[in-house]
């Protein structure tokens, strides 16, 4: 009688437990969106009830950069090792790092929650 949502509630727990978590995709409710001072994005958000707010991140708390990569990381501190931070194309931010230019897809590790950009 009551499996599906005992079935329902056990796997969305599990999910939690493994570290599955859903990308971020800010991208397809926020516009105008863009990065300053090389590590604040800064986005004008849905905030899903109709409405639209500006709101910023920074992306210190949400990419940092490893072996050469940028990846979703919480409080990764990309930017102490990365320069010339900005949008190039879509939601892919580029960055000089050490010398080589690195990609970031933000909307792998930034998410629109109610109009507030998060990390994912």
């Amino acid at each position: 009688m009551y499996a599906p949502q005992l079935l329902s509630a056990l796997f969305i727990s599990l999910l939690g437990v493994s570290g599955v978590y859903a990308a971020g995709g800010f991208a397809a409710t926020c516009s105008g969106y863009f990065v300053r001072d090389n590590h604040f994005l800064e986005a004008n958000c849905g905030d899903g009830v109709g409405g639209f707010k500006d709101s910023t991140i920074d992306l210190n708390q949400c990419i940092g950069n490893f072996g050469q990569n940028l990846v979703c990381a919480r409080n990764g501190n990309y930017a102490g090792s990365c320069s010339g931070c900005g949008i190039r194309t879509g939601a892919f931010m580029t960055c000089g790092c050490g010398g080589v230019a690195l990609i970031a897809d933000l909307n792998e590790c930034v998410a629109n929650l109610g109009g507030n950009l998060a990390c994912a």
